[in-house]
């Protein structure tokens, strides 16, 4: 939270600079759009060309450092709301798919799923959609190549246990399809 207000009082900083530098145009009697050229394609005489260009430059500079804190700010904001939120309430997630084969040296091998581990979360598909099946079959579509998080769920030891696996997706690994395993409804 400290540092989130942090961020708050840079972005409170950098807003005085860039109306200060504003009004710095303004007393060049110019704004951020004003033509520096008159109508034949030559500096205008009336006005200080080197500052105005200088102040401008700075505005853009300090403007495109306000926009990667603000993004910054979301993010932070973001993660303190999760943490937050996660820390009242932790439910119970369900698994809505079990694998039933693992084929060896597949990208589901590779990642570390095994034959009866039940999927509670397959990138952004969980029990929720009306459809797993369907969300399940377009999200392996869309992350070919790219790391997809699964939640899966464990017997270790008789007891289940929740375990986060990065799987990626790709053609070309010795057998059929992108994935390797097969996926039953539970």
């Amino acid at each position: 939270m400290e540092h989130v207000q942090k961020l708050l009082q840079q972005k409170t900083e950098l807003e005085s600079e860039l109306r200060q530098l504003d009004n710095e145009l303004h007393a060049h009697g110019v704004d951020r759009k004003t033509q520096l050229m008159d109508a034949n394609g030559f500096p205008r005489s009336d006005i200080d060309i080197v500052a105005i260009r200088t102040i401008r430059q700075s505005l853009v500079c300090k403007q495109n450092d306000l926009r990667a804190l603000m993004a910054h700010i979301e993010t932070q904001l973001i993660a303190l709301h999760q943490t937050t939120h996660t820390a009242d309430v932790t439910p119970k997630r369900r698994a809505f798919a079990r694998v039933s084969i693992v084929t060896p040296h597949s990208p589901a091998s590779e990642a570390g799923l095994m034959a009866g581990d039940k999927i509670i979360q397959y990138g952004s598909v969980t029990v929720s959609h009306s459809d797993c099946f369907q969300a399940l079959s377009a999200e392996t579509i869309n992350n070919i190549n790219t790391p997809l998080a699964v939640t899966i769920e464990r017997v270790v030891n008789g007891k289940p246990e929740t375990i986060e696996l990065s799987l990626v997706l790709r053609r070309g690994w010795g057998g059929e399809g992108v994935l390797g395993c097969h996926i039953l409804p539970i």
